[in-house]
Order: structure tokens, then sequence, then C-alpha cells
């Protein structure tokens, strides 16, 4: 006892409320968002850069392959046989999944361009071969087109690559799920 006769009552704490749990949960789930979609955005980025260099590495064998024969292949597996220009043809990082997950690659698609090579891009989605596949089923149709479809391939994918290139091509402005493909090209 004190000397005033007043006895002391040992409180004991609280603890946690209610309030204060849901504001630590809410502050810890906003990190954690914040830290998948910047972690998310840098794996793209990084992915882009990787085709970008590989868009580089291959159009540089390309050139080599023109400079030893006075014309590009016509497939882009030809880089590895007779000559070796890359040790392995690289693969487009968007299309793991598909079993051929290579860059798709053009010869002359078009008069005014020697070769397109084309990666799916953030969005996963050849764009190119979903507009030739689309003009492929309107022109099977035609009775002129039977026997013939390769020839109307070309005419389709000379018809709409100057579409395709105008409208279809990756803008990283537009964030991380752009709509459209990585695109190299040559000009004559």
């Amino acid at each position: 006892m004190n000397p005033s006769g007043c006895h002391f009552i040992k409180r004991f704490p609280k603890g946690i409320t209610l309030f204060e749990m849901t504001i630590v949960l809410t502050v810890t789930l906003i990190l954690s968002v914040l830290f998948i979609y910047s972690t998310s955005h840098l794996v793209v980025k990084t992915k882009i850069e990787r085709v970008k260099e590989e868009h580089r590495v291959l159009s540089r064998a390309l050139q080599n392959y023109r400079m030893d024969y006075n014309d590009y292949p016509s497939q882009i597996y030809f880089l590895n046989a007779p000559t070796a220009y890359l040790s392995r043809i690289p693969s487009d990082p968007f299309r793991p999944h598909v079993s051929d997950p290579t860059y798709k690659y053009y010869f002359k698609p078009t008069e005014d361009c020697d070769y397109v090579i084309i990666s799916a891009g953030p969005d996963n989605d050849l764009d190119l071969e979903a507009m030739v596949e689309k003009y492929m089923m309107n022109a099977s149709s035609s009775p002129a087109s039977e026997g013939n479809a390769a020839a109307v391939r070309n005419d389709i994918m000379k018809a709409i690559l100057p579409i395709y290139l105008a409208t279809k091509v990756y803008d990283p402005t537009n964030g991380i799920v752009s709509d459209g493909d990585i695109i190299t090209f040559s000009n004559k």
C-alpha cells in the first residue's frame, strides 16, 4: 500500500485493435501490389530489349549470308547450314508455349522489302499471321485460288504488309501490354 491508502491497479496493454490491424494489412497489400507491378514491368521491358538485340544479331547474320550467297535466305533456318552464321536460331521470348517459338521470318514479302523479322510482342499475339489467315480464308472461297495457295498467300502478304507496318507495330508508349508486334525489316 502506498502512504495515501490508494491501491495501484496494474494495467495491461490492450493489444492491437481491429483498426490498427486493418491499416497494417492495407499498407502491406499496397506495397506488395506495387512490387509485383514493378517487377512484371521490368520483366517485360527486359524481354523487349532481348528481342531488339536478337533482331540486330539476326539482321547481321542475314547480311553476312547475303554477302556470301548474293541473296537473303528463304528460311531463317538456313542461317545454320551449310555455314553456321549463328550458333543457334534465337527464340521469341514472348512465345515460349508454342511448338516453334522462333521469330517469324518472311523472305521478300514485297518488292520494296528484302526480309521481315517479327516478334509477337508483349501481347503474345502475332498480328500479321492473324491478318494473313483472315484474308486467306476469304480468298480460299474463290475458285481461282484453289491449288495456288502459296501465290495467294504472297499476294495477300504484299497487299497487307504496308497496312500491318502502319498499324500493328509495338509502341512502347502504350505500356507493357501494347497491342502490336516488334518488327525489324530491310528496305531495298
